[in-house]
């Protein structure tokens, strides 16, 4: 019902805007033209927030000229800051996404396999909720990897899994009682929060990478260690040869391609 509603919503947005309106029944795609070549990518329907704020952005022109402001290799490409627009030469952008966030839409079944469409956020000690910045993105890049490196990147999994809980206890704690807030009061915060992970832990148990996952990692590649912790909304379905390109270029300090990659348009489509 929630999923016809949102497709409800943009079926009148279109016809305002006298735009043929989308057909829920089919899947949506975005096509992402750049000045290193087009990058088109498939939308979840199963992430409804994203999907729809994905297309609202596109549709608007938003992305037109902005630059991929992050890029860095073996990790991830990523852009959308709308003040990137200015493109001044060596200015570090990042820290604007239209000043609003979208919900997390965690799924279990998505994964940061390549070529994943994923979203770009805050950390989770100032962002426990994990929400995506509004207007920024990211396509996957990561590596292969073996075995033994999905073993430790599990290790690494519980621990972002560890601290993401200790951080969303400590603020509902803080919320329920605005003491704890207290500069004073953090020894006493960490305690119980720090009850609260371990309890919560024994119950949930380890966390793993499924075996049809690390299958995936072991022969297409990606960023493991960001499953469980980030939204994706889509994947790279032509086009992929461009972000593995986008990923070589040179950058400088600030991860920033010192020959800027613009957005040069984008468009919104269903076959």
């Amino acid at each position: 019902m929630k999923y016809l509603s949102y497709f409800t919503l943009f079926v009148l947005l279109f016809l305002s805007c006298g735009q043929k309106p989308l057909d829920p029944d089919k899947p949506v795609y975005v096509q992402i033209k750049t000045s290193m070549g087009d990058v088109t990518v498939v939308l979840y329907d199963d992430t409804p927030l994203h999907r729809d704020n994905f297309i609202r952005l596109c549709q608007a022109n938003t992305y037109d000229g902005l630059i991929f402001h992050r890029v860095i290799q073996d990790f991830v490409v990523q852009g959308g800051d709308p003040t990137s627009k200015e493109r001044e030469p060596g200015k570090l952008y990042g820290h604007h996404s239209g000043g609003y966030t979208v919900p997390a839409e965690i799924m279990p079944q998505y994964f940061n396999k390549r070529g994943a469409l994923i979203d770009a956020k805050k950390g989770d000690n100032v962002n426990p909720e994990r929400a995506s910045a509004g207007t920024q993105f990211c396509f996957v890049q990561g590596k292969v990897l073996t075995d033994q490196e999905l073993n430790e990147i599990e290790i690494r999994i519980n621990n972002i899994r560890k601290n993401w809980l200790h951080y969303t206890f400590a603020d509902r704690l803080k919320k329920q009682n605005p003491e704890l807030a207290e500069e004073s009061a953090v020894d006493e915060l960490d305690l119980h929060a720090s009850i609260m992970v371990t309890d919560t832990l024994e119950i949930l148990g380890p966390a793993i990478i499924p075996a049809e996952h690390r299958e995936v990692y072991k022969t297409i590649g990606g960023v493991p260690h960001l499953d469980g912790s980030v939204s994706i909304w889509g994947e790279v379905v032509e086009g992929y040869e461009i972000v593995e390109k986008m990923s070589l270029v040179e950058t400088d300090g600030n991860d920033r391609p010192v020959t800027d990659i613009i957005i040069k348009s984008t468009k919104v489509f269903q076959r």
